[in-house]
């Protein structure tokens, strides 16, 4: 389970779990039956599409660095977005996401995408 305290913490923890390379707790901040767009585009609808992705992304960059750039919270959604660059690929941008509470009071990601707009 995710342990974000705050809608925000998840792109910390989005950052830190692709700085660790581990792709299990990247995977712990999505819901489910989250909707997460690649990088080309695609759709990634489930779990199994969700880790591919990412494995792919852990594999393209060495690290990434990023910051939360706005959060609007309403009642157990949050919409919000962050920018972020890749070191050891080229890859930067502006996120656009949306968050969920859980029902023990953390948040996971709902819907992501990462290439929402230009660096």
């Amino acid at each position: 389970m995710s342990n974000a305290q705050r809608p925000e913490d998840l792109h910390q923890l989005f950052v830190d779990g692709v700085n660790r390379k581990d792709v299990d707790a990247l995977l712990a901040l999505y819901e489910p039956d989250s909707v997460t767009i690649g990088l080309d585009g695609t759709r990634h609808a489930d779990h199994a599409s969700l880790g591919a992705m990412l494995s792919g992304l852990l594999a393209a960059v060495d690290r990434i660095e990023g910051e939360t750039r706005k959060v609007v919270v309403h009642g157990d959604h949050a919409l919000m977005s962050a920018s972020f660059r890749a070191v050891g690929g080229e890859l930067a941008g502006v996120s656009g996401e949306v968050a969920h509470r859980q029902p023990d009071g953390t948040w996971r990601f709902l819907i992501d995408d990462p290439t929402f707009g230009a660096a």
